[in-house]
């Protein structure tokens, strides 16, 4: 029989759907959105933004891994988060 681990899986959280972690020696951080509070038009529905992230994309430090959900809109990528990419680029 498998035994579980119970280990802690520490997970900072920013807002939204943004998270940083470090698992095997890699620092990932998820659908990076840093831009202000505000409305984010898109093709389907006006996205709005209600708080602000609680931290700025300086304040990360060394990211190696982005995990990106999506790039559609705002509110999974948006123009503050897309320099976190360690090989950033705009589509």
């Amino acid at each position: 029989m498998s035994q579980l681990n119970t280990d802690q899986f520490p997970v900072r959280t920013f807002g939204g759907p943004t998270a940083l972690f470090e698992y095997g020696g890699l620092r990932f951080l998820t659908d990076p959105t840093f831009d202000g509070p505000g409305d984010y038009p898109s093709l389907g529905p006006t996205l709005t933004k209600t708080a602000p992230s609680t931290a700025t994309p300086a304040d990360l430090g060394p990211v190696d891994v982005v995990l990106l959900s999506h790039d559609e809109h705002a509110d999974n990528l948006d123009t503050s988060g897309r320099p976190c990419s360690p090989t950033s680029h705009s589509p």
